[in-house]
C-alpha cells in the first residue's frame, strides 16, 4: 500500500520506527506547518489495525491515507506460516520437519 501520514512534528520519529518495524519502506517525508507528512509503502497486512495505534502514538493528532500501489512477493517465513494455517483451516495435516 501507498501510505501518506500526517503527524505533528513531535511524534515523527515514533512514527518513523513504527513504519519500520511494520516492514514499511520510508519514501520521504515533508514538514507542512507543524506537521510532518511521511510517505511511505507498507505491506497491507502490516495496516490493517493501523488506524487505532496510530491514533494511540499520536494522542488522536495523526491521520493517514492508503492507496494500493503494487503486488510484491511475501517473505519466505511469512510464506510458510500463511501455508501452515490455511491448511490447518482444511483440516489437511501438516507434515513437521525433523
Amino acid at each position: 500500500m501507498q501510505v501518506e501520514i500526517t503527524v505533528p512534528d513531535e511524534f515523527a520519529g515514533s512514527i518513523m520506527g513504527d513504519l519500520n518495524s511494520r516492514r514499511g519502506r520510508i519514501q520521504g517525508m515533508d514538514n507542512k506547518g507543524g506537521n510532518t507528512v511521511v510517505k511511505a509503502e507498507v505491506p497491507m497486512a502490516e495496516m490493517l489495525t493501523y488506524g487505532l495505534d496510530l491514533t494511540s502514538m499520536t494522542q488522536g493528532r495523526g491521520s493517514f491515507q492508503m492507496e494500493m500501489a503494487h503486488y510484491d512477493v511475501v517473505p519466505a517465513q511469512i510464506q510458510e506460516k500463511i501455508v501452515t494455517a490455511a491448511k490447518a483451516a482444511r483440516g489437511v495435516e501438516v507434515e513437521e520437519e525433523a
